[in-house]
């Protein structure tokens, strides 16, 4: 499926601007629409005490939450202006009502956001990108907040086991993956089979994708380390993987190969579920 229109969670700083770098990169890459949303939950004062509140106080609050849009819809519209997409671009306030970043994402090919701590102060769940990459139906490019690429790195690393969110996370990335100069599909374990992801690498050529297969041992750190190496190893500017195919609680209580590239990576991050 070709990107025809990216959603963006601009928070403003940290993991949101790298998120909006990289939309604006890939929205003049693929000639797509671009969407900055800013979400924007109900004031934990107002949850707490608004009862009690006097009109004054409601009104500091009313301006303090303006002025925090105002900001990140002024940032935005620099950023699309300055890269020459003002005219296919457009700003959303999501209130959290109703309105959140999860429900947003289901209207477009993909979105891109900064990582679990970005404009989620108040610690809340759905805003997670691991959470929205979850309950959205659709592919999210989480971006770490160091980087700073001038250009999109033309090189790709699919982390594959054969599970069903590898497979979705390929399909959803395919598109993507048919525009890069180099792809390596990254299999790990001891002893397995000379056939290995052969299906999968026929089914990348029929999509005119040109695909290496790369077999590692699964380090002693763990499964996650291991594909963060991998794509050190091979340059990637693009890892692409599934997310949670174990269940999320497992994952949050035992640890767990999403949680662990959440945390660790350096490199922006396709997961699909």
């Amino acid at each position: 499926m070709a990107i025809r229109s990216i959603l963006t969670n601009y928070t403003g700083s940290g993991g949101g601007a790298a998120a909006l770098r990289l939309a604006v990169q890939m929205a003049q890459k693929y000639d797509a629409h671009l969407t900055g949303a800013v979400w924007q939950p109900q004031n934990p004062l107002r949850r707490r005490a608004g009862a009690i509140f006097t009109r004054e106080i409601d009104r500091i609050l009313d301006q303090a939450e303006a002025e925090f849009v105002e900001e990140r819809r002024a940032a935005f519209t620099a950023a699309v202006t300055e890269a020459g997409l003002l005219d296919r671009s457009d700003f959303r306030v999501l209130s959290g009502k109703g309105d959140s970043i999860t429900e947003a994402a289901r209207g477009h090919d993909i979105l891109t956001m900064g990582g679990a701590a970005e404009g989620n102060a108040g610690g809340d769940f759905a805003v997670r990108p691991d959470v929205v990459a979850l309950r959205s139906g659709r592919p999210v490019v989480i971006v770490p907040a160091s980087y700073q690429k001038p250009a999109i790195l033309e090189t790709a690393l699919l982390a594959w086991d054969g599970k069903r969110a590898a497979a979705r996370a390929l399909a959803d990335a395919m598109h993507i993956l048919g525009t890069k100069e180099k792809v390596t599909v990254l299999g790990i374990g001891e002893g397995l089979p000379p056939d290995y992801a052969a299906d999968v690498l026929r089914l990348m050529a029929l999509h005119g994708i040109e695909a290496e297969l790369l077999i590692r041992p699964a380090a002693g750190a763990g499964i996650g380390p291991t594909i963060l190496d991998a794509c050190t190893e091979t340059g990637a500017g693009l890892l692409i993987m599934g997310a949670y195919e174990h269940s999320k609680f497992s994952e949050d209580l035992l640890g767990g190969v999403t949680r662990d590239i959440l945390e660790q990576a350096q490199l922006p991050v396709l997961m699909s579920h």
